[in-house]
């Protein structure tokens, strides 16, 4: 007797734990309950959505399944198998609703964005390998996000990648709910947004540029380990009469729109960074009286009204690309040294009342900030901003995991703070082992924060550094699968988070990644 209630409870844990094998969501979703029985996939049939404006998210639906199951379906405003609808709008609720059961699929949100995560987690129901049948579980899965801002910053500057490479990024950030995408658009090596006030920016000598330091390491680098994706794309190279092979390229206004466009429709918002006053080499470079000394060494002369106008007509090209609300003026590690020995900085230093190079630097921000809220922006910058003064409109990335009471100092005085430390967060640092246990059990949210200053933490981001990146390849490496760990980590709030629980599901959606070809850093290897 005993020995059969042990076969049969045997039996009822093996079909409740397969069953549970079909729904592995990340990140972890508020609540499921599965049911018996499952919806089929069949040609032709109907994806409904309920407003005019969910059309474009009705199309990439219709995309993502065909694609992921090679069937070919309809769209149409009204009903359909799978349906997508607004209710009880609210651009502030990111909360969706899916149900599914034999008849069909009902996603139900407050808003675009919303319905867009709905789609996520149906893509993550189907079946991650090729099947003669596409079908998703029935069930209920109710949810919603811990934090708003759950990003990745990419640089494209220290090594460049294409609209389609940029695209297939944006198209996995969208699977995992990732919905806020940095662009780091300038920096010393070079200037990849056109510009048209100022064309020299995107010209052969300022957005290409000779072999660096940075571009040695990663040829050494693919000798001694015999690794492709160190080697530098000859598709960035070009010929430049009086300077041979050059390496770079920039982004034209119109592939700037389309990116913008093509992550709209995945939910995704663009925030551009055009780094000021410090790390601008590329544009003193090309304009040298935007530098102190005129040589071309960056950081912007504060002290000339010809760099507050550059500043200004720059912005105003980027506020007319990008939509969204923010705007990212860098202001990271200046070398304000050279304005204590510039005498157009001392007179402004001195005309504005400031005590030192620092609150220089405020006064810039500040000023910028003004020009932004003018134009319906919002400043964003590293944490360095928060030095010489800071308005409380500003928001603050915090990037110096070493300084610890910059989250604690910055939501004191009031200000917002994306959280991007490099001690959990810089994706372009090496892995081992140990990396995604780190960044999923590890506080990056401050545990010394009151409640109000919690309200004050939007979310929290990763950054890709691209100094030793110069492939996708070599991108998809560091990238993947530790982002899974950082959407996670944005998503579920962490009463709900559980190591035990996320690394199972990390290991079924290795099968999605590689069906995907995404090149990602396999688990439990010592490669650097």
């Amino acid at each position: 007797m005993n020995k059969r209630f042990t076969f049969l409870t045997a039996c009822l844990l093996l079909c409740v734990g397969t069953a549970m094998a079909a729904v592995n969501i990340i990140p972890k979703p508020t609540s499921v309950v599965e049911k018996e029985g499952e919806f089929v996939f069949t040609k032709g049939f109907t994806i409904g959505y309920s407003d005019v404006s969910l059309q474009p998210a009705a199309t990439y639906l219709q995309e993502v399944l065909t694609k992921a199951t090679g069937l070919s379906f309809k769209t149409k405003l009204g009903k359909g198998k799978v349906q997508i609808s607004l209710v009880l709008p609210d651009e502030n609720d990111e909360s969706y609703e899916l149900v599914s059961d034999k008849k069909g699929v009902l996603i139900t949100a407050h808003n675009y964005r919303s319905i867009i995560n709905g789609i996520a987690t149906l893509r993550q129901l189907l079946p991650p390998v090729v099947k003669v049948q596409y079908d998703v579980p029935a069930v209920t899965i109710k949810d919603s996000p811990n934090f708003h801002w759950r990003g990745l910053m990419l640089d494209p500057v220290r090594h460049f990648f294409s609209v389609e490479e940029t695209k297939k990024l944006l198209d996995e950030m969208a699977l995992y709910k990732l919905n806020k995408f940095h662009w780091h658009l300038s920096d010393n090596e070079g200037f990849r947004m056109e510009v048209k006030a100022y064309p020299g920016l995107t010209s052969d000598t300022v957005a290409w540029r000779r072999f660096n330091y940075h571009d040695r390491q990663c040829l050494d680098r693919a000798s001694k380990e015999n690794n492709p994706s160190m080697l530098l794309p000859w598709k960035f190279f070009k010929e430049v009469e009086g300077y041979g092979e050059l390496y770079g390229g920039f982004y034209t206004q119109e592939e700037i729109c389309d990116v913008v466009k093509y992550a709209a429709i995945r939910g995704i918002d663009i925030i551009p960074e055009i780094d000021m006053p410090g790390h601008n080499g590329a544009a003193c470079y090309c304009y040298r009286w935007l530098s102190c000394t005129q040589n071309g060494v960056e950081p912007l002369c504060l002290g000339r009204n010809t760099t507050i106008e550059f500043a200004e007509k720059v912005y105003d090209e980027v506020f007319q690309l990008f939509p969204y609300e923010y705007v990212s003026i860098g202001g990271d590690e200046v070398n304000r040294r050279r304005w204590s020995e510039c005498s157009e900085c001392k007179k402004r230093i001195e005309s504005e009342g400031l005590k030192d190079v620092s609150e220089l630097q405020a006064w810039f921000t500040k000023k910028m900030e003004k020009y932004f809220n003018a134009h319906g922006r919002r400043i964003l910058g590293w944490d360095e901003i928060l030095e010489g003064g800071l308005s409380k409109t500003a928001t603050v990335h915090w990037w110096r995991g070493d300084h610890p009471d910059v989250t604690q100092k910055a939501t004191a005085m009031g200000n917002e703070v994306v959280l991007c430390p490099f001690t959990f967060l810089y994706f372009d640092y090496a892995q081992d082992d140990n990396t995604l246990r780190h960044i999923y059990d590890g506080d990056i949210v401050p545990v010394d924060l009151t409640a109000e200053q919690l309200k004050l933490i939007k979310g929290m981001q990763a950054n890709i550094w691209c100094e030793r990146i110069p492939t996708e390849a070599r991108m998809e490496w560091m990238v993947f699968p530790r982002v899974l760990a950082l959407a996670e980590k944005a998503w579920t709030p962490r009463k709900d988070q559980n190591w035990d629980d996320f690394l199972p599901r990390l290991q079924a959606h290795l099968q999605r990644l590689d069906a995907m070809g995404i090149q990602y850093r396999p688990l439990q290897t010592k490669r650097p």
